[in-house]
């Protein structure tokens, strides 16, 4: 849904957000890779201190780097945040209509957490341009090929996981998890490994191209794929909890209508888009 109607202007899709593509665009991934001049990368960073994963910390970093513009500021983790707050909020109001509906739409930036190329500033190749359409080619067509096949491994790799952690209280948290998440994907998939493999495979989206990509990259990419939907659960879990779901009687529960989920993120003030330097305003603490 945000890349069919956020993503577009207002003035082209009802829903459409003002600016199109940004600031929607850049709340979909993190270039926690790129090295500071010191050698350090965010990643490093808080990864050996959690509590650097900040809106001002992150702010600190991409200035160092000399990325000012909108779309160089990615807030993945951030935006994950938002949506927490908005699912718990949704519950102590009683609105499982909004609940339902940021509950869904969460999971499309979480499924963007555990893909690989969404944490690399090597998003779309290397910046010289060797390996352009990467993205596309192992993200989309890759997967859309493989679907038959990938869909059971996640199955089996979301059963075999019986590890349950404690519960998310705050967003803070739950941006550090997705922050994480983002770690344990690029360790299993590093985005220099896949950018390489497309080169040597010659480029495009053919069969070929992905069957290759496939053979090296399958087992791992329906692990964290797996990895994602258990993360994606774990925080609809603390969201119901910290909201005190477990208090609302079992006759609120049950199917939503989808008009009123599509009358939510038809709103422009419903999750609004917005930027790094912008999103700390309304993050709850």
């Amino acid at each position: 849904m945000p890349d069919v109607v956020w993503k577009q202007a207002a003035s082209r899709i009802k829903g459409g957000r003002k600016g199109g593509i940004n600031p929607e665009n850049p709340t979909h991934y993190a270039d926690i890779d790129q090295p500071l001049p010191d050698g350090r990368t965010l990643r490093d960073i808080c990864a050996a201190d959690p509590s650097k994963v900040t809106v001002a910390d992150w702010q600190q970093y991409y200035d160092a780097l000399g990325h000012t513009r909108p779309g160089e500021r990615g807030l993945l983790p951030f935006r994950v945040w938002q949506f927490f707050d908005t699912m718990v909020e949704a519950v102590k109001n009683k609105d499982i209509a909004a609940y339902v509906c940021a509950a869904g739409i969460a999971a499309h930036y979480v499924g963007d957490a555990c893909q690989s190329l969404h944490g690399s500033y090597l998003n779309n190749g290397y910046p010289d341009g060797r390996g352009e359409d990467v993205h596309s080619a192992y993200e989309t067509a890759m997967i859309d090929h493989q679907a038959a096949v990938l869909l059971p491994l996640i199955a089996q790799e979301v059963a075999a996981a019986t590890d349950r952690p404690a519960l998310l209280e705050n967003g803070q948290e739950v941006a550090v998890a997705i922050f994480d998440l983002m770690v344990r994907t690029a360790t299993a998939l590093p985005p220099v490994d896949l950018v390489d493999a497309y080169i040597e495979t010659g480029g495009g989206k053919s069969r070929r191209v992905t069957s290759a990509l496939w053979r090296q990259f399958g087992q791992a990419t329906a692990a964290a794929m797996a990895d994602g939907a258990r993360t994606l659960a774990f925080i609809w879990d603390s969201a119901w909890a910290a909201g005190g779901g477990n208090r609302l009687g079992e006759e609120r529960l049950g199917a939503v209508d989808t008009v009123a989920l599509r009358k939510l993120y038809e709103d422009k003030t419903f999750m609004p888009s917005l930027t790094l330097d912008q999103i700390g305003d309304v993050l709850r603490r």
